[in-house]
């Protein structure tokens, strides 16, 4: 494909409403007299499915309707990704992953719901072929649905069905002007012809059909199916549902604190650190950062009912202090050993340990030999970190960080998790600590503050 000077968006008006086995390229012959060779005809899958007679009749109010909906989806899918309330994110049968597996009840008559097209690429190639033996005509068909996108508002017009045209662009080993070598590019012509159709059609304008004339084209004879990504190359290929399923797999197939009469039950302590972390304050000053990476915290503990646990390889749960003197004006910290810096006190969940809380004290008081410590009830910070722990194998810790305080005239008895413990002055720290310590140490100190 060259790139052209420009390209014209045509809309194709006039067409009648379209009912099951009318004839779909007279129509457009009729309205569209103007079709020229090397044209595109951009029609609406709802087109195609009306002609088709892929139409469900319903009868009864709105709550039938529905459950008539709700049923052509079901019968539709092949597998659900997501769901949420009623609505399912789900793969179709030719492949599609969409909302409602594209079933549809706007834009046609209100006791109908419309089916996508059986096989989109036979219903373009048909129309081409019917186009190129009654008018002569060479042109390129795409049959187009509107389609919502991960981590954007707002729909737009995809191809899901491609006669005569090269759907994707594949432009990898190509060089830009500066002589960069282009290794991922890929460019779906046929969504953007789609897309940029729609701008003169639209679900509300009774346009089903418009033309873009002006692009020179190939055709590979794949139809559609380059734009189908295929599941070895899909990084969100699970749905939540899915993804959870597979972490209580890895664990064991079982919830928290079932099924090993040896294993203490730790759903207690699950259900603890959960409500832990709902209850934690976000500090205004961070903005969104810490909201987010709670989220994973959530993600986690959903999938996994063992993520209290050491033996959780993927990531586990762990607690730690940052404890200030009794003025709040030094703060204690431990030279650890595996990690070579400095940090504050803190260490791994263990199933005896009655709350997330209580595992950060019992934490503190051994790591600090001090008795007596005074810990806020809600974690002031959180933490994820990749690290080959106690574990012996390469995991994270999810560490949930808390602020204590220590009596007046402590001192601190060096224990032999550590390399070395002192106290430094929260405005003054060594050297040689962790990247994340200043930033938990301003929220610990903010923390302590309002407190007063």
């Amino acid at each position: 494909m060259s790139t052209p000077a420009g390209i014209e968006l045509l809309a194709v008006q006039g067409l009648p409403e379209l009912r099951p086995g009318d004839d779909l390229a007279a129509e457009i012959l009729r309205c569209a007299p103007w079709l020229a060779d090397g044209d595109i005809l951009v029609i609406t899958s709802k087109a195609v499915s009306k002609v088709e007679g892929r139409l469900i009749s319903t009868s009864g109010g709105p709550a039938e309707r529905e459950a008539a909906r709700q049923q052509a989806i079901a019968d539709e899918t092949v597998r659900v990704i997501a769901r949420r309330g009623p609505l399912r994110i789900v793969e179709t049968r030719h492949g599609l992953v969409m909302a409602a597996a594209g079933v549809d009840a706007s834009n046609v008559a209100g006791g109908e719901i419309a089916l996508l097209p059986l096989d989109p690429d036979g219903s373009a190639r048909r129309l081409r072929d019917v186009l190129a033996e009654r008018a002569g005509l060479s042109v390129a068909v795409v049959i187009s649905d509107s389609m919502g996108r991960p981590w954007r508002h707002g729909i737009t017009d995809v191809a899901i069905g491609v006669a005569g045209l090269t759907a994707v662009r594949d432009d990898r080993g190509a060089r830009d002007r500066h002589g960069n070598l282009l290794e991922v590019t890929e460019v779906a012509v046929a969504d953007e012809l789609a897309a940029a159709a729609d701008l003169v059609k639209g679900k509300l304008s009774d346009i089903p059909v418009a033309v873009v004339r002006g692009l020179a084209y190939s055709d590979d004879g794949r139809g559609s199916t380059a734009l189908i990504r295929g599941a070895d190359g899909d990084l969100f290929r699970m749905g939540t549902a899915e993804a959870l399923a597979l972490g209580r797999a890895q664990a064991g197939g079982q919830g928290p604190g079932e099924g090993d009469a040896c294993q203490p039950d730790v759903s207690g302590l699950h259900a603890d650190v959960l409500a832990t972390l709902a209850a934690m304050p976000l500090d205004p000053a961070d903005g969104t950062g810490q909201a987010a990476i709670r989220e994973g915290f959530y993600g986690l503990l959903a999938a996994r009912p063992d993520a209290t646990r050491l033996a959780c390889v993927p990531g586990h749960i762990t607690a730690s202090t940052l404890l200030l003197d009794s003025e709040g004006r030094r703060v204690l910290l431990t030279l650890h050993p595996r990690v070579g810096a400095w940090v504050q006190l803190g260490g791994h969940v263990e199933d005896t340990d009655e709350s997330l809380l209580a595992a950060a004290a019992r934490e503190a008081v051994e790591e600090s030999g001090i008795a007596g410590l005074t810990l806020d009830p809600l974690p002031v910070n959180l933490d994820v970190h990749a690290i080959t722990c106690s574990l012996g194998l390469p995991t994270r810790h999810y560490d949930v960080q808390f602020v204590g305080r220590a009596p007046a005239g402590a001192e601190p008895v060096i224990s032999a998790e550590s390399d070395d413990l002192r106290w430094f002055a929260v405005d003054d720290l060594p050297a040689g600590i962790s990247p994340e310590l200043p930033v938990f140490v301003e929220r610990a100190v903010r923390r302590v503050a309002s407190s007063r």
